[in-house]
């Protein structure tokens, strides 16, 4: 349901975690277990986090801009810090760049590999595209919704 908005939560250097094929109870369970605060649109299901005890945050938009900006009024910054893989939550680990590495632009030095799936970061024209969008989200918020001195 919330995917992409778990994708740019990791690019901004949160631990996300996606459940795959589970029940709404296996899900309230594994984030009770796991101590997680629960992303969901669905309202029934955010009302049972209340009875469970498991932190809960309804995400009322659609919109990936409105979801990010909605979890930007909960406290996570609006940089790119990204400490996880984007596709299955694994740490990201520094490497060096190698010539079995040929479709990196030889001007990039530094490279992440997931510890897990293996998938390869780096800093290209994607990552000023991805910074220019928090960039635009952060300028269009107020600082009175984050709650800050103005």
């Amino acid at each position: 349901m919330l995917l992409r908005l778990g994708r740019w939560l990791r690019l901004m250097g949160q631990d996300v975690a996606s459940p795959k094929g589970c029940s709404d109870e296996e899900i309230l369970q594994k984030a009770k277990v796991e101590k997680r605060t629960l992303l969901t649109r669905d309202k029934r299901l955010a009302t049972e986090c209340l009875g469970s005890g498991v932190k809960c945050i309804l995400i009322k938009s659609s919109r990936i801009d409105e979801q990010i900006e909605e979890m930007a009024k909960r406290g996570i910054p609006l940089r790119l810090d990204p400490k996880r893989c984007t596709i299955c939550n694994g740490l990201l680990q520094e490497v060096e760049l190698s010539h079995e590495i040929a479709s990196i632009e030889p001007s990039e030095k530094k490279l992440w590999r997931c510890s897990e799936c293996q998938k390869l970061y780096w800093k290209g024209s994607h990552w000023r595209k991805i910074k220019m969008k928090l960039d635009d989200i952060a300028s269009r918020m107020d600082l009175d919704d984050l709650g800050l001195p103005g």
